[in-house]
């Protein structure tokens, strides 16, 4: 959407964006969700980033879902399995691809010595991605695709057969999936002995549907009445999560296992939506400031790589500070099995927790260098085959 500000602080929503045109709002929010969750799989980057008031583990999975069911297109009600076969293409085979170059990487650096990874075998290669998707470690992040996807599924296909009947209400699907996700929740509380294999992939999809509807929703009904002025807004959502922080504790919970859930089956929810409205207000205000959009746009159309590829970069580092170990002797404070025994070690120098975000910074760069090497690769093969297409 096309955005002013007024004298009151807050930014007034225009007419709709044109398909060529660019949200850039939700490109720095797409921006900012990636940093987080890159930077809460590493001391937070040596940033608070907020998290004492919004945990980042309460809503970091939810803001991506919600971003993905804001660019959904209604015209994909009438298409479900067109378009269901184009999420394919672009979240689960890119994925399932790169599980197995890492399977295979796994597979090699078990001569080095390092025992962190999974065994590397025909159910980790080609079904553990879909039931699990963490044995290989270093494509850790690439589990949030399969349910995504699996949601996204669901959503398109609820949509076209409500739609056949005429009752396609969005009240009434969000309603529905609120219902699924607290179930979800609900299940990995009380039959735990259920959350593993397909069911955990069921459990995970569920969980995700109403942060996706919430995304269709604000895009449609509520951002052209986010009208409140900044002050307000914020002393209201303050006001909320304090009342939050003062009554239940332990408020962190992981989708990606679909544990830690302290607090019922509805506060999950609330607390989601807290985290992603603090963000949106904020990436709402930040943008028309930011000069260099570049860089933000960089970030924003490679969250994708991102989230499976940022842990190689963290490798990157480690191996980094165990070569000057190994060759002169520097860094000597830690114990250094740890490197190839313990994937989630990471050496900060002096204990320093700001060091981390050296490895947030080069998780991110490696993603987006292994993104553009994969695309100039794919265009070359791509002029070829073309080249010789046209001499036979």
């Amino acid at each position: 959407m096309g955005r002013k500000n007024n004298k009151r602080g807050v930014t007034k929503v225009s007419p709709a964006l044109s398909e060529t045109e660019v949200n850039f709002q939700f490109k720095l929010l797409s921006a900012i969700g990636i940093f987080i969750i890159v930077a809460g799989h590493c001391y937070r980057g040596g940033f608070s980033l907020m998290s004492n008031w919004f945990p980042n583990y309460t809503y970091n999975i939810a803001l991506f879902v919600f971003i993905s069911g804001y660019f959904y297109k209604p015209k994909n009600d009438d298409r479900p399995f067109e378009y269901i076969a184009q999420r394919a293409k672009r979240l689960v085979i890119p994925a399932y691809i790169w599980n197995i170059v890492y399977g295979l990487w796994a597979w090699f650096i078990r001569f080095g010595g390092f025992s962190f990874t999974a065994e590397v075998n025909a159910y980790n290669l080609f079904l553990m991605p879909f039931v699990d998707g963490e044995a290989f470690c270093f494509n850790l992040g690439s589990w949030f695709v399969y349910p995504l996807f699996a949601a996204s599924a669901i959503n398109v296909l609820l949509r076209w057969a409500l739609k056949r009947i005429k009752a396609v209400s969005d009240y009434l699907l969000l309603i529905l999936y609120l219902c699924a996700g607290m179930a979800a929740v609900y299940y990995s509380v009380f039959r735990p002995e259920l959350n593993s294999g397909i069911f955990k992939l069921l459990l995970r999809t569920l969980f995700m549907l109403p942060f996706y509807q919430i995304g269709r929703l604000y895009l449609e009904k509520w951002e052209k009445r986010d009208t409140l002025c900044s002050p307000l807004y914020f002393t209201v959502l303050f006001s909320v999560q304090l009342i939050i922080l003062t009554f239940f504790k332990n408020l962190e919970f992981f989708p990606s296992s679909m544990t830690g859930f302290k607090n019922g089956m509805v506060l999950p929810f609330i607390t989601a939506f807290t985290g992603i409205a603090f963000w949106l207000r904020i990436s709402r205000i930040a943008a028309p400031a930011i000069n260099n959009r570049r860089i933000v746009s960089l970030i924003a159309d490679n969250t994708y790589n991102i989230m499976i590829h940022h842990f190689f970069g963290f490798f990157c580092v480690k191996t980094f500070f165990y070569l000057q170990y190994n060759a002169f002797g520097w860094f000597s404070d830690v114990d250094w099995g740890q490197y190839f025994s313990v994937f989630w070690f990471y050496y900060l120098p002096k204990g320093i927790t700001e060091y981390a975000v050296v490895y947030v910074a080069a998780g991110i760069a490696f993603s987006i260098l292994v993104a553009k090497a994969g695309s100039f690769i794919w265009a070359v093969l791509k002029n070829k085959y073309q080249i010789l297409k046209k001499r036979s």
